[in-house]
């Protein structure tokens, strides 16, 4: 008689396996350029300027940067290893959460196999998905209003969504599930009381983030760089050649990459007709969160890990639920392993934002290393172009409120740079932050072609031309960036 472990040993393993896949996050600075924006602003609100004003400008809500503003106060400026270390905590959460909805559908078994699952889809890509970024922060309780809707909380599942909304505007999608959850899961008697429950969670939520936002003075801001800019942002990304190029590098490489859970979750949710309610939510809560995944266009593989949650937790369904012959099993733990661990030796060997792995001291190493050395710690710089992580890696201060330009933008198809960052009002508020603060050394990455930004030279742009022409000069070109110097006269 064969005795079986008991779930305690499975959990450890099961733990074990999804460190081991995080383990390339923890050795790189910087895994994604949208942190190197995040920290780059925590570290301007960390001195009281207020967010979306003079503490830093960017189109995400305020979730992430309270996150990374606090993280820095607790471990130090710009210390992006306790960024990390919060971002696995962050998924790890996730992890336990989808362990209990899929334990209370269908038993132990299923719920380790939805975490290891979870574990594993957000380690199996290229660098930028281990990234500590708005996804991984919005699965907490975005995956927590999921369990609260099925044990029929509706106040706490209507405030839990708004936290998720906190991180990215992407989690609204999820009020047409919540909306499945009222008819499905409550009495047609019981509806209306359920819904005003859910209203007051939704309208608690809402008021304490204002509340939030408006004590620290970031309500206006908010509101035009937040909500004001979503249009515009969106247009740029969903045109034909800008979305096929993106989904060759996000979306198939999602679906090809564990093609194998996309199977398992297929197939269980081609049972519809015979699955309770609670399943056919489960199949709801896929499709809602691709929809949420592939709304704004950009298309970016972080993006999905929004669909990952449920993903993860029809695919443990599935396998616990239907009988497959070993020979089946066996494939599919292959097909599972294969690429996580192809993804796992990539990441932990190439630079995260390059995806170089020949072993050569990155460009963006180099140009930072030059900062540092020519700069004091209480000197500010200003990179032009979109590459905020010189400013992490260089450990100074940015002395505009823009981290970069022409974030999100189609940079490499010639269309004209009319983006929500280079929008008119954004360049008067430059000149009086470079007035403010005035930096001591320009970066110039367009010089250089860095990220397709040699189309927008700074000459065209009659701030930064007429700055530069009469206040600084050359000092230094390193691998193709082209540095200035303040003139000391000034």
């Amino acid at each position: 008689m064969t005795r079986r472990l008991p779930a305690s040993v499975w959990a450890a393993a099961v733990a074990a396996v999804v460190l081991v896949a995080h383990l390339p996050e923890f050795l790189h600075r910087i895994l994604d350029g949208d942190e190197a924006i995040y920290g780059s602003i925590a570290a301007l609100m960390n001195l009281g300027a207020p967010l979306y004003g003079t503490g830093g400008v960017d189109n995400k809500p305020p979730g992430i940067f309270w996150v990374y503003a606090a993280t820095f106060r607790l471990a130090g400026t710009y210390q992006m290893t306790a960024i990390h270390v919060a971002g696995f905590a962050a998924m790890a959460a996730t992890c336990a959460l989808i362990f209990v909805i899929a334990r209370n559908i269908a038993g132990v078994r299923a719920g380790l196999l939805a975490a290891l699952f979870y574990g594993l889809l957000t380690a199996a890509g290229n660098p930028r998905l281990l990234a500590s970024n708005t996804e991984i922060f919005m699965m907490v309780p975005l995956t927590a209003s999921v369990l609260t809707m099925l044990r029929r909380h509706w106040f706490w599942t209507g405030a839990l969504l708004v936290a998720a909304g906190a991180f990215r505007q992407s989690a609204a999608v999820d009020v047409v599930l919540v909306t499945l959850g009222l008819l499905w899961l409550e009495p047609a008697g019981g509806r209306l009381r359920a819904a005003a429950f859910l209203g007051s969670g939704l309208g608690a939520g809402i008021v304490a983030g204002t509340a939030v936002l408006a004590a620290t003075g970031s309500l206006a801001g908010f509101w035009r760089w937040t909500i004001e800019t979503l249009y515009g942002y969106a247009s740029t990304s969903w045109t034909p050649s800008v979305v096929w190029g993106r989904a060759q590098d996000s979306v198939v490489l999602f679906v090809v990459d564990m093609s194998v859970l996309w199977i398992a979750a297929i197939a269980f949710a081609w049972r519809w007709r015979v699955l309770n309610a609670v399943e056919r939510l489960m199949v709801a809560w896929l499709a809602v969160s691709m929809l949420g995944s592939l709304a704004g266009g950009h298309l970016s593989w972080h993006y999905f890990i929004q669909a990952m949650g449920p993903l993860a937790l029809l695919a443990a369904l599935a396998f616990d639920r239907i009988r497959l012959r070993r020979g089946v099993v066996a494939a599919a733990i292959v097909g599972i392993a294969f690429p996580a661990l192809a993804w796992w030796a990539f990441d932990l060997t190439a630079d995260p934002l390059t995806y170089d792995f020949s072993g050569a001291i990155p460009q963006h190493a180099a140009v930072s290393a030059y900062v540092s050395g020519h700069t004091s710690p209480s000197d500010r710089i200003f990179v032009w172009g979109d590459w905020a992580a010189l400013y992490v890696e260089s450990d100074r201060l940015m002395s505009g409120r823009f981290p970069g330009f022409l974030r999100g933008f189609a940079r490499g198809t010639g269309l004209a740079p009319h983006s929500w960052d280079t929008a008119p009002d954004v360049w008067p508020l430059l000149q009086a932050d470079l007035n403010a603060n005035p930096p001591e050394l320009i970066v110039d990455t367009a010089a250089a072609g860095w990220s397709d930004f040699s189309s927008y030279p700074m000459s065209n742009y009659p701030v930064l031309a007429d700055l530069v022409a009469s206040q600084y000069h050359v000092v230094a070109t390193v691998d193709g960036v082209v540095i200035y110097a303040r003139d000391q006269s000034s």
